[in-house]
């Protein structure tokens, strides 16, 4: 699959629709959640099996004045795997971090470009089926009061969602850097240490905003609508927000 995304949009929204609208073969109303995204993108506007059908779409999208990027999901999944961090260092110029192998890196924090705040989203679904028994006027009647009551099947449906937290870390000449709230290790902040696994996580966001004053910070990936928003509709967050947080990266 490959997918057609646009970014750095300028200007009042109903014009950039109605360009966009043209170059897609959409209505302006169908193209104006694109082009109204945070920060003037990026935001997925296409996606194609076929990579000259993608590239000729792009095309005219650039022809139209859009900026655009086309990326091949396949090859994406494949390319440069993050940093898992177990745990870290904050020194005083640069950030030592140790991945569960104990491999260890030292990061500089001016090196660092962008800090890409976000929420990873998995959705699950469990069916309960339980017997119940009702009372049944009819079938109390029929047997002159001897059966008053008929077994009935309840099927219910339970939706739960399980949200984590996570900052990713890039920099240059660097694998990008995955600090999950989940799964790291706090211990190491010392008298910093917090009650919470939480309010560790926040302190520790916070503080490498604060070390790292050149880096952008990206926190549209907090919540599931801005992940949507970005996407679009016909991507999942729960199965392509590594492809959200590769097109904020290259248009960072």
């Amino acid at each position: 699959m490959h997918i057609i995304a646009v970014h750095q949009m300028q200007g009042e929204e109903s014009f950039l629709a109605k360009e966009l609208a043209t170059a897609l073969g959409i209505t302006p109303y169908e193209a104006k959640p694109r082009v109204s995204v945070p920060g003037g993108g990026p935001a997925v506007v296409a996606r194609f099996a076929a990579v000259e059908a993608a590239e000729a779409c792009a095309a005219q999208l650039r022809a139209a004045g859009f900026s655009v990027i086309v990326l091949d999901a396949a090859t994406e999944a494949q390319g440069q795997a993050p940093l898992i961090v177990h745990r870290l260092f904050l020194g005083e110029h640069a950030l030592e971090v140790f991945d569960h192998q104990g491999q260890t890196l030292a990061l500089p924090y001016q090196t660092v470009t962008l800090l890409l705040s976000g929420i990873g989203i998995s959705s699950t679904t469990r069916i309960e089926t339980k017997k119940e028994r009702k009372f049944s006027l009819g079938r109390t009647v029929a047997t002159g009061g001897l059966v008053m009551s008929k077994k009935k099947q309840v099927v219910t449906e339970h939706s739960e969602e399980d949200r984590q937290p996570f900052c990713q870390l890039f920099a240059s000449d660097c694998p990008p850097l995955l600090l999950r709230q989940a799964s790291m290790d706090f211990q190491t902040f010392d008298s910093e240490i917090k009650p919470t696994r939480e309010a560790n996580f926040s302190w520790l966001c916070a503080e490498l905003r604060r070390r790292c004053p050149s880096a952008r910070w990206d926190a549209r990936l907090q919540t599931r609508a801005g992940q949507t928003q970005l996407l679009g509709p016909g991507l999942a967050p729960e199965q392509h927000l590594d492809l959200a947080i590769r097109l904020i990266a290259l248009t960072g």
